[in-house]
Parts: structure tokens; sequence; C-alpha cells
């Protein structure tokens, strides 16, 4: 498995599954690669795949964000509204009547847990899936287990950080939070949500070049304001040359420093807001 980096949780799973994880470039002795739960190829970050697209190999995305133009080195792709790119993979092996592992199955079952917030979000097929996955050994005790993670010292002074630094915007009913932080910008922005905010925004800026945007916000929001937070994300990211994209209420943003960018890290963030809700009342 070939990542830029990985969470706490992610961490966890591959260390019971006894699983490697590599953040190195991808070798070229690969016969094919799959990129899941991303669709492009730009969302991997630092991963290079110049030495294997150069001699052409399958690159195959399976995703379940919101559909937008790939890149010329994706060969195929299988991208549905589903609630989880795991849930995905369930109903391919189901399909296919391929046999899972336990391990494998648990592994999705912890997927699906993840994503679906604990089935907040789910369709009328998530629960056929998940029984197929406990059928096929998946232990839903252990991806239960998985998922509870105290987090760590750091993970919380950043949360508290980053909150202290929030620009509070209210407009109609809706109460907007934009800050910034190093790390940690996910976590930060679902703690903005859970806070009150109806709509989180978290910039966080890993290197003085390096920009990433995690994105929040309330079911009632999107639907109030009949948007995806996915196709937000794709919309301002490529006004900065970067990549975007996600689900109706979470998504993200990688994009490097434009040169127009100020250094101030708040001025970046009143930016972020007024472009935001110039592209949210354009609806």
């Amino acid at each position: 498995m070939f990542a830029h980096s990985i969470s706490t949780i992610s961490k966890k799973l591959l260390s019971i599954g006894n699983e490697l994880f590599q953040s190195d470039t991808v070798p070229n002795d690969l016969d094919i690669i799959f990129i899941c739960d991303a669709n492009n190829i730009q969302q991997l970050g630092n991963i290079s795949l110049n030495d294997f697209t150069s001699q052409k190999k399958p690159i195959i995305v399976i995703d379940h964000h919101v559909k937008i133009e790939q890149s010329d080195e994706i060969t195929h792709s299988i991208v549905n509204a589903e609630t989880s790119t795991a849930e995905m993979i369930g109903k391919i092996y189901e399909k296919l009547e391929i046999a899972l592992e336990p391990k494998i199955a648990t592994f999705l079952l912890t997927g699906i847990l993840f994503d679906t917030r604990r089935f907040i979000y789910r369709t009328a097929s998530t629960f056929d899936t998940v029984q197929f996955l406990i059928q096929s050994g998946g232990n839903y005790e252990k991806a239960l287990s998985i998922l509870q993670i105290e987090p760590s010292d750091s993970e919380k002074i950043a949360r508290l950080k980053g909150a202290t630094r929030t620009i509070i915007h209210k407009e109609g009913t809706y109460i907007y939070a934009f800050t910034h932080i190093s790390s940690y910008e996910s976590s930060l922005a679902r703690a903005l949500i859970g806070l009150g905010a109806s709509f989180a925004v978290v910039l966080a800026v890993p290197s003085d070049t390096q920009f990433r945007v995690s994105m929040r916000c309330t079911k009632t929001f999107a639907e109030g304001n009949k948007i995806s937070l996915g196709n937000l994300a794709n919309v301002i990211s490529a006004q900065f040359e970067g990549s975007g994209g996600g689900h109706q209420t979470a998504a993200g943003m990688n994009f490097n420093r434009p040169k127009e960018f100020p250094k101030d890290k708040n001025k970046i963030v009143q930016m972020l807001l007024k472009m935001m809700l110039k592209e949210i009342n354009r609806k």
C-alpha cells in the first residue's frame, strides 16, 4: 500500500492486519495500480507515478466522491455515488463471487463504519453489503474497536489552537467557522461542526509552499444551500490550479501557494471565506 501519509486509525488498522505502509515512490515493477478513495492522481500528494505511467501500465480508480474530469494517465475508473469506497469494493467482491479473506472483510467493514459515521449516512443497500462482509468472516466488533482511538495530546492542542483563531461569520441561520492550523485539519473541522458551526473550513499550511483545506458542513446546510462540498472544493481548488473533491458534507483541497497569496494566514482564511460565500450564494 502506498500513500503520502496515513491517519492514526489507518496505522492501527494496518498494524492489526500486519500490513506494511510505504510512502516512497511507487516501484515500476508493478503490473497494475488501483487508486482507491481518490478520483485523480493529484490527490496522491508527493507520491510519483511517473515511472509507472511512462510504461503505459493500467491505472484504475475506484472512488465514491463527486466525479470530475480525470487525468489522461487514468486508464479505467469506477466512480459511483455510494456511502464509501469500501462499500463499493465489497459489492464488487460480492457481484463477482470472489472469496474474501476475513481480514480484508474486516478492513472493508471498518471503512464503511468510518465513512458512514456508524450508519448516519447510508443507502438501502449499505446493510446488505455489511451482511455480506460479516458472512465472509469480517469481525464487526474488531472493526468498531479500530475506530475507537483517544486523540493524542498534539491533536488536542492543535484543535484548541485552531479554535482560538477561528473567524466566525453568521449569514441567515447559518454559522460559518474558518480557521488555520499546521496539521489535524480534518479533526479540527469536525470539532468545529460539533461546537455548533454550520460550515467549517480549516486551512493547513504544513510548509511554505503547500496548502491543504478540510471542509465540513451539516446536512441541513448542504441541503438548504443545494450544494455538495465535493463540488465546491473542485471549483475553488481549480482557481488555484490544485485538486479537490469529496462528499456532500465533507471535502478537501490540495494546492501549492499561488503567487498572489498573502503571507498572513488570517488573510488567506478571510479570502477563502469570501470566495466560498460567493460560490455558495451563486446557487
